[in-house]
């Protein structure tokens, strides 16, 4: 009796040892403003990406040196670049589709529009799935926090350096 009892106690054991990681639905805050590396291939741009809305960010470019203090101001349709004092404005659609500007920046209006199923771990959390048609893994601290999204398709990782959700007044 008592071999039977620890070989069912054993069993149960192994069994919930087993189980997978708990998930999560999260929803990412619509509004926030980030410090960020965004790498693809060899090529590393330093950047603070802050949304206002759907549509609307504005990214300053820190590094590399060719590009710093370059500002992309997105309202919607209309994209603003400025840099030195110099300034223009243009149709958002016509931003270039391998802009590393246009490709994070769309990635993450399409991230943030639905729940993501995030499963739960020790040190950190992980979502995986596809977006615009992409692949990505993204990965977020035990309080939901993104720390990392990588693109599988396009070769793009970004490492978030902070991530202050904040209030946008209009």
């Amino acid at each position: 009796m008592k071999r039977i009892l620890i070989f069912i106690v054993c069993a149960m054991s192994l069994l919930c040892g087993c189980a997978k990681a708990p998930t999560d639905s999260v929803t990412l805050p619509p509004c926030f403003s980030t410090e960020t590396e965004i790498t693809v291939e060899d090529t590393a741009y330093g950047a603070i990406l802050s949304r206002y809305a759907d549509g609307f960010w504005k990214v300053e470019l820190l590094s590399p040196a060719a590009v710093k203090g370059l500002i992309f101001t997105v309202n919607g349709e209309e994209t603003e670049v400025a840099f030195q004092g110099l300034r223009f404005t243009f149709d958002t659609a016509r931003f270039p589709v391998g802009s590393v500007v246009s490709a994070a920046i769309s990635k993450l209006d399409r991230l943030i529009a639905s729940p993501i199923e995030v499963m739960n771990g020790e040190e950190q959390c992980l979502a995986t799935g596809t977006v615009g048609g992409e692949g990505y893994t993204l990965t977020l601290s035990l309080t939901h926090v993104p720390t990392k999204l990588e693109l599988a398709d396009s070769g793009m990782t970004v490492v978030f350096k902070t991530f202050d959700v904040v209030e946008f007044e209009e």
